[in-house]
């Protein structure tokens, strides 16, 4: 189940709701910030269900959705957001528990395309707000950016977080490799990598907390920064290690004559640094890297051409689930975790009961 960052719907039945389903990464722990700073500004009187998950396959989206449904009656006035992840599957979206309400899908991810819904009916009323040259928390910006009109505290708000939308579009290695010398970029740069400590670091609970508390500072991005770049360091630390346990575990394994390694136990926090630091390793010579997780999902990460989007789609629907994401990184789910979950338990129960005749 998604964690809940956020769940106000106790303070008014007869209140707007506004539901988010976010990605649980900077980008969409930023993106939900967003949409409730300006949901508030509209009317401070809606209420909030706001949920993270790291697992963006269709089975947990599904799963998560049934839950708030379950416990939500969803209506005309009440909006949902899904953010810099997909919709629910089409087979759940048939059962029409979101039909009478208003959705909105906030995404930058190749394999969720709108396009790929044109031809379902049960898709036809779902805003599709899509840019896979943007960054979901820019994207989540810029939704609202038309708001700036209607009046100056829309302005006020929109000027206060687009430094950190923006240090978010940057804060993936893919993106913030790339950026330059100058100054304006330095800056973006060391914004952009203390984003990535302080999610890591903090974790998604403790750092959507942070950007929303400080909301109603005047001095926002100042004292957002000063307290992520504290980070730095700690972050640091438990890179090196990392990739020195990686480097020790992985494994060979041939994919179309590319050389690909595999590890298993890397948190999936820190995949996307320690993937890049072994694809950039020359004496290692690796073209993919494969993590595997305890969760059941496999995380890929690529360099040159290598599309593991297309990979991590083929072995999610192989397995019989769902897969997908960017060209360069990507990941499915290979084992239900609930099954996983369940076999260790019977695993421990059967040997404590022979335990207890010994």
């Amino acid at each position: 189940m998604a964690d809940i960052l956020c769940d106000t719907r106790l303070k008014s039945e007869e209140a707007p709701k506004v539901i988010i389903l976010t990605h649980g990464d900077a980008d969409g722990l930023v993106s939900a910030m967003i949409v409730k700073a300006f949901e508030e500004l509209q009317n401070k009187n809606k209420t909030f269900l706001i949920m993270s998950s790291m697992d963006v396959t269709l089975e947990q989206t599904d799963k998560t959705f049934d839950y708030i449904c379950k416990y939500t009656s969803l209506g005309s006035k009440d909006r949902v957001y899904i953010l810099d992840r997909p919709i629910p599957s089409v087979e759940w979206l048939k059962m029409k528990y979101l039909a009478y309400t208003n959705v909105i899908n906030i995404d930058h991810h190749l394999t969720n395309n709108p396009t790929i819904y044109k031809d379902e009916c049960c898709c036809d009323d779902i805003y599709f707000y899509w840019d896979d040259k943007l960054s979901a928390a820019y994207l989540t910006l810029e939704w609202f950016k038309p708001l700036i009109e209607k009046g100056e505290n829309y302005k006020k708000m929109y000027e206060k977080l687009e430094p950190l939308a923006e240090a978010t579009s940057c804060w993936d290695i893919f993106t913030w490799k790339n950026l330059g010398n100058s100054p304006k970029e330095l800056l973006l740069k060391k914004r952009a990598l203390s984003i990535n400590s302080a999610e890591k670091i903090l974790g998604a609970g403790a750092f959507y907390n942070f950007i929303t508390k400080k909301l109603n500072s005047k001095n926002y991005t100042e004292e957002v920064f000063d307290y992520f770049m504290l980070l730095d360091e700690a972050y640091n630390m438990k890179i090196d290690n990392l990739y020195d346990f990686a480097k020790r575990v992985i494994s060979d394994f041939d994919y179309k004559g590319h050389k690909l390694g595999i590890i298993y136990g890397i948190d999936g926090d820190y995949q996307s640094i320690i993937g890049d630091k072994i694809l950039d390793d020359k004496k290692l010579d690796y073209e993919i890297v494969a993590f595997l997780n305890v969760y059941g999902t496999v995380s890929f990460r690529s360099k040159n051409n290598i599309d593991v989007s297309e990979i991590a789609k083929k072995l999610g629907v192989l397995v019989g689930y769902s897969g997908g994401g960017h060209k360069h990184a990507s990941g499915c789910r290979i084992c239900d975790k609930d099954e996983m979950k369940k076999k260790m338990m019977e695993i421990f129960e059967h040997s404590m009961n022979k335990i207890k005749v010994l």
